[in-house]
């Protein structure tokens, strides 16, 4: 997405950014945040994350089989397999502490002229520790697609607009962000929306 102004992308950065600053301790019993942003300064683009954060205690690693078995806040157990992905796995201690990390969120802005309007364009990530580091790691994915607005009804905060298949939905507005940003929009308008997910893990010492 490559607006003529600063956009979504943008804005979901500093999202997560400020999400990841802001749980602290909470993590220790497992928390929900949602974190959001208003609208840029032109209304055509808005964002908003919701971060689920929960820490747990190593009780065991395998690592002929990768499988990691970790306590919950709640004194619950499970059983995970961590990956080829996974660097560094040799370095986790029983009683190390794991925080993972979940986002989930949306971003909206204005599309440039000449956006596909027929295509759904899925994109992965992945980051990893160095070799050496302490195990850290997140993977993600995005799906981005280009609607086009048949009808916005800035009273009841309701839009009408049609998707790559060609269906059209019609969306109730809950979001201020998302809000305002529907303010700015009439029909004819094409708008590029990025539903995105993310999973980090980071371990830490059980000193820490």
């Amino acid at each position: 997405m490559n607006p003529p102004t600063t956009s979504a992308p943008a804005l979901v950065l500093a999202l997560l950014l400020s999400a990841c600053a802001t749980q602290g301790d909470s993590a220790q019993t497992g928390a929900s945040s949602p974190q959001q942003a208003a609208p840029n300064t032109q209304g055509d683009a808005a964002a908003t994350v919701t971060v689920s954060q929960v820490t747990a205690t190593v009780e065991a690693v395998d690592l002929a089989t990768r499988l990691v078995t970790l306590a919950r806040p709640d004194g619950k157990s499970v059983v995970v397999q961590a990956g080829a992905q996974v660097r560094n796995l040799a370095q986790v201690r029983v009683g190390d502490k794991v925080t993972v990390e979940y986002y989930e969120g949306l971003a909206a802005e204005i599309a440039p002229p000449g956006a596909a309007l027929d295509e759904v364009e899925v994109t992965g990530v992945m980051a990893r520790a160095p070799l050496g580091e302490r195990p850290v790691g997140a993977v993600g994915e995005a799906i981005r697609a280009t609607v086009v607005i048949e009808y916005v009804d800035t009273l009841r905060n309701v839009v009408h607009f049609t998707g790559p298949l060609g269906k059209t939905r019609i969306v109730k507005v809950v979001q201020p962000q998302f809000r305002a940003m529907l303010k700015t929009l009439k029909p004819g308008d094409q708008v590029t929306l990025t539903y995105f997910e993310a999973v980090a893990v980071n371990v830490r010492p059980a000193s820490d």
